[in-house]
C-alpha cells in the first residue's frame, strides 16, 4: 500500500519533528524578546506570555502523545530528539512567565524608590 520511508529515519518516527522545532523556535523567540527591554515593553504583556506558554505546552504534549500512538501502531521506534525538544519547550514555557513577572516586579520596585 504505502511505505514509511518518508516518516522514519534509522527506525525512528520523525514526521512530527518539524512541528516540535517550530514550537521550540517560538519559545526561544519569546524568551529573547523578554530579555530585550525595548521589545518587551512594545510587544509583550502578561496575558500573551502566559497564553503562548500554555499553548506551547498543550500542543507539544498532544504531539508527543499522538506520536507515541502512531509509533505503536506502525511499529517504529520513538524519536528521542523530539522528546528532548519537548522537554526544552516545557522548560522554556515555565521559565518565560516566571522571567516576565520577576522583571516586572523589579521594575515596579525601582519606580517606587523614585516616587
Amino acid at each position: 500500500m504505502y511505505t514509511y520511508d518518508s516518516f522514519e529515519s534509522l527506525g525512528a518516527f520523525t514526521l512530527l519533528r518539524p512541528v516540535f522545532v517550530t514550537f521550540m523556535i517560538i519559545s526561544l523567540l519569546l524568551f529573547f524578546v523578554m530579555l530585550i527591554p525595548r521589545f518587551k515593553n512594545k510587544f509583550i504583556n502578561g496575558t500573551a506570555v502566559i497564553s503562548l506558554s500554555a499553548i506551547s505546552i498543550l500542543v507539544s504534549s498532544q504531539l508527543l502523545f499522538y506520536s507515541g500512538i502512531i509509533v505503536d501502531e506502525v511499529g517504529l521506534g520513538g524519536d528521542a530528539v523530539s522528546t528532548y525538544i519537548y522537554l526544552a519547550i516545557v522548560g522554556l514555557s515555565i521559565i518565560n512567565p516566571y522571567l516576565f513577572f520577576t522583571q516586572r516586579k523589579e521594575k515596579n520596585k525601582r519606580q517606587d524608590l523614585f516616587f
